[in-house]
């Protein structure tokens, strides 16, 4: 299998580890905000107790209701359920685009590799292979009738469309 070069090239194995990473981050600070809301209730019981500083100042603290902690903690939970099958599903993306590169061989795995891994567009991968885009466009069609490129599920999640937004073509109005 062809490795990702190390310069900024688009690519989608890259594209995938963000979005892992991303996922990752935000089920961390999903968890993190969980702990705080158990401490903001008084979940946790009293911590670091030894004694009482009368010479200091007194200070506001926020505290929530058991209702209310009990309503962000589910909302955080679900957004990790939620997180947590996003991650999923990009790992078995990546699995899918490296199993499917590794089964081609000759113009197939060339135009695949630039098409899909790399994001180029069919004139690009024309003339890095030595092809015209028209016979380019024939192999590619033909990959695409046996199922081995296709719309990206990952491309339709919620963290995805922060950076790849997905366009879809404007509706007609029909007048009379």
């Amino acid at each position: 299998m062809a490795k990702p070069s190390n310069n900024n090239e688009r690519n989608l194995f890259r594209d995938i580890d963000l979005q892992i990473m991303l996922c990752n981050e935000r089920i961390k600070n999903h968890r993190r905000s969980i702990d705080k809301i158990k401490k903001m209730c008084g979940w946790n019981g009293p911590s670091g107790v030894g004694g009482i500083d009368y010479s200091k100042e007194s200070s506001p603290s926020t505290h929530i209701s058991f209702l209310e902690g009990l309503e962000l903690i589910q909302r955080d939970e679900a957004n990790i359920r939620t997180l947590t099958e996003e991650r999923k599903e990009l790992r078995r993306s990546k699995k899918r685009v490296q199993k499917i590169y590794s089964s081609l061989t000759g113009y197939e795995e060339k135009i695949y590799y630039n098409r899909v891994i790399l994001k180029e567009t069919q004139q690009r991968t024309a003339e890095k292979i030595g092809l015209s885009v028209r016979q380019e466009q024939r192999i590619e069609g033909d990959m695409k009738d046996r199922g081995l490129i296709w719309k990206w599920k990952f491309f339709e999640t919620k963290i995805f469309q922060k950076f790849e937004p997905v366009f879809e073509r404007p509706k007609v109005r029909k007048t009379q």
